[in-house]
């Protein structure tokens, strides 16, 4: 076998394969940048890589500034709480109170962070297997047998389950006839 196993540092996130289990994905825009060919091909990462693509999309980008914008009100706000508290003007048991609506406030950060990763893990596990590559190992199932049980295609180099889409059927070229 020609293909080395990708290091673990190109490793991005957690994804699901077909059989439900939680396995680790190759990040190839990552490997594609850092020009690191051990598991795929350049040619082929590089096709990949531009698929998945290397910029945010506008989804991403809206819920990134969204984030940035709540975790400052959030800021602003603790500021101004603890100005407050520092007067004397609210006791302990309302505290509590105050700072139950800023706490939602300062988890949307990180829930908008998370979602974006969800996205951009899903597009990126879609595509290589447009490209009939293992996302957990880029080892090449191209052409290997489906399991019957439940219809997945095994990677035989780490052992993922993925369900790949059949392809489209290629339309007949009728080139030279005259009619």
């Amino acid at each position: 076998m020609s293909e080395a196993p990708p290091k673990k540092a190109w490793k991005t996130g957690k994804i699901k394969d077909a059989r439900g289990r939680s396995v680790t994905q190759l990040d190839p825009v990552m490997m594609h940048l850092a020009h690191q060919h051990q598991a795929i091909p350049a040619e082929a990462l590089r096709r990949i890589a531009q698929n998945v693509g290397i910029g945010m999309t506008r989804a991403n980008r809206l819920a990134l500034w969204l984030g940035i914008f709540c975790f400052t009100c959030f800021i602003i706000a603790m500021v101004i709480l603890l100005v407050k508290l520092d007067n004397g003007t609210i006791g302990p048991g309302k505290l509590v109170a105050r700072l139950l609506p800023y706490c939602g406030i300062g988890v949307a950060p990180y829930t908008f962070w998370m979602g974006t990763r969800r996205v951009r893990f899903g597009r990126i596990k879609k595509v290589m297997l447009g490209h009939l590559r293992c996302p957990h190992c880029g080892y090449d199932i191209r052409g290997l047998p489906v399991d019957p049980d439940d219809g997945a295609t095994v990677c035989p180099e780490c052992g993922c389950g993925w369900k790949l889409e059949p392809p489209e059927p290629q339309e007949e070229v009728t080139a030279g006839r005259g009619e």
